[in-house]
């Protein structure tokens, strides 16, 4: 009887021992098949949010525009635009730029206050990080405005035969307010916060990186803009997701902003490097410089991204 019930014992152990790996291998196939479909499922529904927010964007645009026209903000008509006349010139700028920077602020608000509403709805994984360590590092800010015109430079021969008109902006006080305040807090919080952000979380970081700085020079619509936009694009976008801080990239877009806004000042925002120094050694020498910077800095940035955690 001992031995019999010892027989079925044996059995039964040599089935447990049996199932078991089965039964582990089922479960495992069963977790890679959730994770995959969760993973498909979060990228998907990634890209269109994305979709949504830029969506929203050029919606609020609009918005902003017909608001700020029913406000009374006027923008300048067909006659004043086409008038030689100095007196009537200043005052187009100054409406431009009025209309613009209001109408801004206005298409600014609906969009963020749409987009908040909707991460919440969506209850999107996103962090808006502000402030991080090191955030406001006097280095850091320094290297990445260099940066940002190392690029502008590299790319002049491109930019300087390609349209690109920015007069409809107007110029002066309202001009900063719109180029040094507005743009730098709204398109930061926009296209790093929230898209280069849920791209990050479904993507990971360099697919972040790349992408949201594509679609930031896409809606700058302006050629020479366009092709700026998207490496100063590249740069922003490394920072935040370099250093998780809007303030820095706030801050970096403001600064260098306010330097075209400066140079227009002044009559030299349509000056080339080239046509400042005349061609010559220095000029391609200086150019030389600067495009090995800028590819040099296009790799590290690349190189260190990769290696991110999401």
């Amino acid at each position: 009887m001992s031995e019999h019930i010892s027989n079925e014992q044996l059995k039964n152990a040599e089935q447990v021992f049996t199932s078991e790996p089965q039964m582990a291998e089922v479960e495992i196939t069963s977790a890679e098949e959730a994770l995959n479909d969760h993973n498909a499922f979060k990228k998907s529904y990634s890209w269109l949010d994305v979709v949504v927010m830029i969506a929203v964007f050029l919606l609020s645009q609009a918005m902003g525009g017909a608001l700020a026209i029913l406000i009374g903000v006027r923008y300048p008509d067909e006659v004043m635009l086409n008038s030689f006349d100095v007196d009537v010139q200043e005052q187009v700028s100054f409406m431009q730029a009025r209309f613009v920077a209001v109408g801004y602020l206005i298409s600014m608000v609906i969009c963020l206050v749409f987009l908040w509403w909707y991460k919440h709805v969506r209850r999107l994984p996103l962090e808006m990080k502000f402030r991080m360590l090191g955030w406001a590092s006097p280095f850091r800010l320094l290297c990445g405005y260099l940066l940002l015109w190392v690029f502008t430079v590299a790319l002049e021969p491109l930019t300087a035969i390609l349209p690109g008109d920015q007069s409809s902006m107007g110029s002066g006080g309202w001009l900063l307010v719109s180029a040094v305040v507005l743009a730098p807090v709204f398109e930061e919080v926009l296209f790093r916060g929230y898209i280069a952000g849920t791209l990050r979380y479904a993507y990971g970081a360099v697919a972040a990186w790349v992408i949201s700085a594509l679609l930031f020079a896409v809606v700058h619509a302006i050629p020479s803009v366009m092709v700026a936009a998207l490496f100063s694009g590249l740069v922003l976008s490394f920072y935040y997701l370099r250093y998780r801080s809007l303030v820095m990239v706030i801050l970096l877009h403001a600064m260098n902003n306010a330097t075209a806004c400066f140079l227009q000042t002044i009559d030299m925002s349509d000056v080339t490097l080239h046509q400042l120094l005349g061609g010559g050694k220095l000029y391609w020498s200086i150019y030389a410089c600067a495009l090995v910077i800028a590819l040099v800095a296009l790799l590290r940035m690349f190189k260190l991204l990769r290696m991110a955690k999401k």
